[in-house]
């Protein structure tokens, strides 16, 4: 298994939050939050490693950096959006200017969470997500 990736078995009935993240101490400290919270999660360091995945691990939830190596962050949505993959997301990003550059991209609906932000904002995030998604 390529490394930066946790990919869980087919048969777990538990919601699966997929964290696409190139920093890893950053994918490290979501997947950490979000595990606190009794959710399993699928880490992965690029856009590339999460569609390679996607027939074995079916996310609930999507937590996606902005600016990843290779596919952005927002290429993968409008990829999984034109593929009618519905995910819900929500973005992570370092980039002041992000908001407004996904706006323009038709991506002003999901949910961009400025780094460093507050734990308590990504989990009630992840939790609005899947609470659309059911």
């Amino acid at each position: 298994m390529p490394a930066g990736r946790t990919v869980s078995s087919r048969s777990a009935p538990e919601t699966i939050v997929a964290v696409i993240e190139d920093d890893a101490a950053a994918r490290r400290a979501l997947a950490r939050m979000i595990r606190a919270q009794g959710l399993r999660v699928a880490s992965f360091s690029t856009a590339e490693e999460l569609l390679q995945a996607l027939p074995e691990t079916h996310p609930a939830c999507l937590v996606i950096d902005v600016m990843l190596p290779g596919m952005s962050g927002a290429d993968l949505l409008e990829r999984l959006r034109a593929d009618h993959i519905q995910v819900p997301a929500i973005f992570v990003t370092g980039r002041i200017d992000a908001p407004q550059m996904l706006r323009r991209r038709g991506l002003g609906d999901v949910p961009c969470l400025q780094k460093p932000f507050e734990p308590g904002l990504l989990l009630q995030a992840v939790s609005r997500a899947l609470e659309g998604a059911a």
